[in-house]
């Protein structure tokens, strides 16, 4: 059982570190259904804040919002990928001559090689700096990471700011870090090395965080390129909870927030927003939380904070949430409040299967909560995982059904993701147990496969081949239905597509899809200009 800490941003350690915070570029599969635009890095910035107001100076290199426009594909045993962002290389390049300490943000599986080029860069150029990394697979893969990467010296589990400015003011000061909470240490044990224990740092209240240091992060860059999230103008991610309080069998999340729920205080909440509206002149928010409502109470306060403060901003829900707080009164002042677009989870349509998953929601309130979500004014979507290696025939078709009857009720979009292993998850775990899976180079690109040609399917019952065309058949027959219900979506897409004001994460997914064609064709061009120079990296 974890404890939460407090930090101590009161702190200052005489002689600082000059630490450097490397986000790796981002991949991508060019054949995907979809395609998700990078989004400023919220994590980095809550822990570059961090560090500074500990009085240590802090430089961050996000190797893909400097370069967003640089597309570079590279073939994989998975398939072709894209890359965006900086190489590397050039990354670490961008690092001030006197770094001492380097982190490196590890958080998708499928940035596994990307984040082990940044460590080595690293170490080529700064023999003596201290590297460690952190993020979600750096958690999940703490043994296999050390193993792959000798340049790391520590990883940090789970929340990181706590360990992280513990760890630099013990190094400021002569101290140990051998005994540090969430910090896994590389030591030699008759020759070899091995990573030490250690439990993930849970924080007691988020309203002791600074505010995340977006003056460090190319935000103008990312506001000229295509926004994550229904493009509603300038966007700024946010978090409004961390951490979930369920235990998915498919997530990794209890690895790495444990299950404590944390929210914020919702004054707070409005003040940043409010502040962002002021300060970057934003018209929209993206709530990246895991799981962002599950209080009623707490949400109504939230609406009552936002009104009070008269913010004149519209806000998303683009990652999933549940629907229990959801009700047509908590729906209407959500949509007073500024809420837009709402995307629900329920992951399966078949009740035997979400006992498998340990996924505790209760179908007929979100069909319920969908169809007034849609009375009051917000566009509510959709996400079902298919090919769980326990599902059957029977699962899918109950799957498909609820997905028809989510359509009818209202519901504007729908993501039919094949599931993929992640580490850290039960699910990888019952697999790794058989056999069945391994942290190889088709394992890394699993979670950008599951919308694309190369899905790969666990599941003994159905192929990838399958899977893939159920995929495809839930996605036509529930936008056929949806034109069917509402006729007039098929002007509205039209329009979203000449003017750029979208409305549903249909209108997102093309024009992601457009602008992936955009960058390939860029690429060709190029390479059939100046091949070698094109393909250096």
């Amino acid at each position: 059982m974890t404890r939460p800490v407090p930090v101590d941003l009161s702190r200052t350690d005489g002689v600082g570190s000059v630490v450097g915070l490397l986000r790796p570029p981002i991949v991508v599969n060019p054949n995907n259904l979809g395609f998700l635009a990078p989004v400023p890095p919220l994590g980095i910035a809550y822990l570059a804040a961090a560090v500074r107001a500990c009085g240590h100076e802090v430089q961050v290199v996000d190797a893909a919002g400097e370069a967003l426009d640089r597309y570079i594909e590279f073939p994989t045993a998975a398939g072709p990928m894209g890359r965006i962002g900086l190489d590397p290389v050039d990354a670490v390049a961008r690092l001030r001559d006197d770094t001492d300490v380097i982190g490196i943000n590890l958080m998708f599986l499928h940035e596994w090689h990307q984040a082990l080029e940044l460590a080595r860069a690293a170490r080529r150029r700064f023999p003596r700096a201290m590297i460690v990394a952190g993020g979600e697979t750096s958690t999940a893969c703490r043994d296999e990471l050390l193993a792959a990467a000798p340049e790391i010296d520590h990883l940090v589990l789970g929340e990181g700011e706590q360990t992280f400015t513990e760890m630099l003011h013990r190094r400021a000061t002569g101290r140990s870090l051998s005994d540090i909470d969430g910090l896994v240490s590389r030591t030699t044990e008759s020759g070899r090395d091995v990573a030490a224990p250690g439990l993930p740092v849970r924080l007691r209240g988020l309203e002791q965080l600074p505010r995340p240091a977006w003056d460090l992060i190319p935000l103008e860059s990312y506001w000229a390129h295509n926004p994550h999230g229904v493009n509603r103008g300038r966007s700024m991610p946010m978090l409004a909870t961390r951490g979930c309080p369920y235990k998915c069998t498919f997530c990794s999340s209890p690895q790495m927030w444990t299950t404590r729920y944390v929210v914020r205080d919702p004054d707070d909440l409005a003040d940043e927003m409010a502040e962002y509206v002021e300060r970057f002149g934003i018209a929209n928010v993206n709530f990246h939380d895991l799981t962002a409502i599950t209080k009623r109470q707490w949400t109504l306060d939230l609406c009552d904070a936002l009104e009070r403060r008269g913010v004149d901003v519209s806000w998303q829900l683009p990652v999933g949430t549940r629907s229990e707080a959801l009700d047509g009164e908590v729906l209407g002042r959500l949509f007073a409040a500024g809420c837009r677009n709402l995307t629900y989870a329920p992951e399966s349509g078949s009740p035997r299967l979400l006992a498998i998953m340990d996924k505790r929601v209760d179908l007929d309130h979100i069909l319920l909560s969908v169809r007034a979500a849609r009375q009051v004014g917000i566009s509510p979507a959709m996400n079902f995982i298919i090919g769980h290696p326990h599902e059957r025939w029977s699962d899918l078709w109950k799957t498909f059904r609820c997905a028809m009857r989510a359509s009818w009720a209202g519901c504007d979009d729908l993501s039919p993701i094949i599931f993929a292993p992640y580490p850290g998850s039960k699910d990888w775990d019952d697999l790794a147990a058989d056999g069945k899976v391994t942290l190889d180079d088709v394992a890394f690109y699993g979670g950008v496969n599951r919308a694309g040609r190369s899905s790969q399917s666990w599941n003994q019952r159905l192929s990838g081949r399958q899977l893939r065309a159920v995929q495809l058949g839930m996605l036509a027959a529930f936008y056929a239905v949806r034109l069917v219900r509402d006729p007039g979506r098929v002007r509205r897409i039209a329009r979203a597509r000449q003017t750029g004001e979208e409305t549903t994460h249909l209108d997102e997914l093309l024009r992601g899809r457009r602008d992936m064609r955009a960058q390939q064709h860029r690429l060709h061009t190029e390479v059939e200009g100046e091949p070698a120079a094109s393909l250096a990296d």
